[in-house]
């Protein structure tokens, strides 16, 4: 328990360690028992070598990660904030410290080590420049974690009621050696709802001389008690260019020779965080190499190289598929990682489009000036809307990955679906979640020859002016109707439906679906971010979409509170339906016992409904 860990014993007084800092270093031989303390003599016996800190010959110097060696201890060494910087700052000179604040960004940006330096900052005891001074006693107790007054709980493994009642009690016994009692807990959208709930009134007013810091990666799963009550700062990711640096500068420390291609491919790879750039750089300065390229770089992450994209890209479009493979199979037997080599493609194609409208891309590729003009070359090669398929085909293949134990396949589907000019229809055609890929040259032939636009001509421009296109969902694909359907229409029929079939059908127009096609629709609609956080997420993964034309969809569900509850989210389940079909629908829900319920002439007129949607004209029962 937090109050017992702190004050429960004169050792912990003396200098116990707060949460997640390591333990002190301990004098040679104290508080040990006479068998255990280092002997007179140089022959000492390996137990007690290890217990004790100090030798004759030097002091064990601990081995620390470079991330942790070369942690910020000061405002001025802080790398890409210098926003919370400047504002931290102000509230120590005018000594005007909230009571409680929100750290919120991605990891390895530097929330904890922010907060231990405020920390610091208000206890420190310098009489003159900035706080915190960093060599007074206080700073260095606090970074060493022997300063009793800072305590780091991790809300991942004390997120419980009880935990708050602790720390509850902990806050109304003030400050043992400093002037601010600080708190920093970490990960704190781990905690239980209970829990918020308890800390609420502690945290809206506690003591004068307690301040509480709240770190997170997912301020969103915060309840807004909590974040209405906390001064909120934003970390955002590190530029590259900051990350190129301070790597330099360690290297230059270590005595280790790095080239600049390296280091841009490690800030790369680091997407903004420090931390990963420093655990990155570790791993390849322990190899022992005496330089650091861009080969060794690429050796350790398991990437491939941009020479090996760039053959691929090129067998690609020229329809050499099984060249294309073969090269795969050759990166994977050098033990490529194959979920790289998707995340490396993407990135290719991405700066392939770069390339294709950027003049001068060096600033904006992580590239050598001759691989660049390779790119402009094959980027001058490549019609934009095979560049936009084939960006969407990887998405799709990177998106399926994450839950498929076979994601080599899925590449190489994603290599013939570019290689054919095909469309990769992601999980649909299965329950299982399989690829299926769709021909695309008769619709670009249709397009060249100067006849009518076809329906996937007409999504292309709706595409670029900014409609449906922009959803995160592919589109659904287009269902050819069979010409021998034509012979069950009326008489009264025929001749429009010849016209609609000759004529362009419009984009919008949604044919009925089957119900493999239905249930990969709605499984869509519920994995999307916009009800996921709300009681109504778990409520829709229970519904059928059972079916659905050009006006409205209806789902059936198992009783009326779960009807009620989509009914109050029906704008919100609109808005995602129409996202993914592209077209804005009215939603119908009706209890299973209701569907059972149903006269036949209410089912035939369904039926007819959805077959005038199919045929566009009118149907008529006779």
């Amino acid at each position: 328990m937090i109050f017992r860990r702190l004050y429960g014993s004169a050792s912990a007084q003396r200098g116990s360690p707060c949460y997640g800092y390591p333990a002190p270093e301990r004098n040679p031989g104290v508080g040990l028992p006479a068998k255990m303390r280092e002997p007179a003599d140089i022959g000492a016996s390996a137990p007690d070598r290890i217990l004790c800190s100090e030798k004759k010959e030097g002091v064990m110097k601990q081995y620390l990660a470079l991330y942790r060696e070369n942690r910020p201890e000061t405002f001025s060494q802080v790398l890409g904030q210098e926003h919370i910087v400047k504002i931290l700052r102000h509230q120590i000179a005018t000594d005007t410290v909230a009571h409680a604040y929100l750290f919120c960004g991605t990891r390895g940006t530097g929330k904890t080590t922010m907060a231990r330096i405020l920390a610091k900052a208000v206890n420190c005891t310098s009489e003159s420049g900035e706080k915190p001074c960093g060599v007074c006693d206080t700073c260095r107790d606090i970074a060493a974690g022997r300063y009793v007054d800072v305590v780091e709980i991790d809300a991942a493994s004390n997120n419980g009621v009880e935990d708050v009642r602790d720390l509850r009690e902990s806050v109304n016994y003030p400050p043992v050696v400093g002037r601010k009692k600080v708190y920093i807990i970490d990960e704190v959208h781990m905690m239980t709802t209970n829990a918020f709930n308890a800390f609420l009134k502690t945290l809206e007013e506690p003591p004068a001389d307690v301040i509480f810091i709240l770190a997170t990666t997912d301020p969103e799963k915060l309840p807004p008690t909590v974040l209405s009550r906390c001064m909120r700062l934003d970390f955002k990711r590190v530029s590259g260019r900051e990350i190129r640096e301070n790597m330099r500068r360690i290297c230059a420390a270590h005595g280790v020779e790095i080239t600049e291609d390296a280091l841009a491919l490690l800030a790369m790879n680091a997407d903004g965080s420090v931390r990963d750039s420093l655990s990155l750089l570790e791993q390849c300065m322990s190899s022992g190499e005496p330089l650091l390229d861009r080969d060794v770089i690429l050796e350790f992450l398991g990437a491939a190289s941009v020479e090996f994209y760039a053959d691929l890209t090129e067998r690609t479009l020229e329809h050499d598929v099984a060249g294309a493979l073969l090269l795969l199979e050759e990166a994977l037997q050098e033990g490529k990682d194959i979920r790289q080599l998707m995340h490396g493609w993407m990135e290719y194609y991405r700066s392939l489009l770069i390339a294709k409208f950027v003049k001068e891309p060096q600033d904006m590729l992580n590239m050598s000036l001759e691989n660049i003009d390779l790119l402009k070359e094959q980027a001058g090669h490549i019609r934009l809307e095979a560049l936009n398929r084939n960006i969407v085909t990887l998405a799709h293949t990177i998106s399926d990955a994450r839950y498929s134990t076979q994601a080599r396949i899925l590449m190489e589907v994603a290599i013939v679906t570019i290689a054919e000019d095909m469309e990769y229809a992601g999980q649909a055609g299965t329950q299982t979640g399989g690829a299926t890929a769709q021909p695309r040259r008769a619709a670009e032939a249709g397009r060249t020859s100067g006849g009518a636009a076809t329906g996937h001509d007409v999504s292309s421009r709706r595409t670029k002016t900014g409609s449906p296109g922009r959803s995160a969902f592919p589109r659904a694909p287009r269902q050819e109707m069979p010409a021998s359907n034509n012979s069950r229409l009326p008489k009264s029929a025929e001749a429009p439906a010849a016209e609609q079939n000759a004529g362009t059908e419009p984009a919008a127009r949604a044919p009925a679906d089957s119900s493999d096609r239905l249930d990969e629709i709605w499984r869509d609609v519920c994995e999307a971010d916009g009800l996921s956080q709300n009681s109504a997420g778990a409520t829709m993964r229970n519904a059928r979409l059972a079916s659905m034309n050009d006006s409205e969809f209806k789902l059936i569900v198992s009783g009326d509170m779960a009807r009620r509850m989509l009914e109050r989210n029906s704008e919100q389940i609109c808005d995602l339906m129409e996202q993914r079909t592209g077209r804005r629908r009215k939603m119908v829900v009706r209890e299973m016992k209701q569907e059972g319920n149903r006269s036949k002439d209410e089912r035939l007129q369904q039926v007819v409904s959805e077959a005038a949607d199919i045929l566009g004209t009118k149907v008529d029962i006779r």
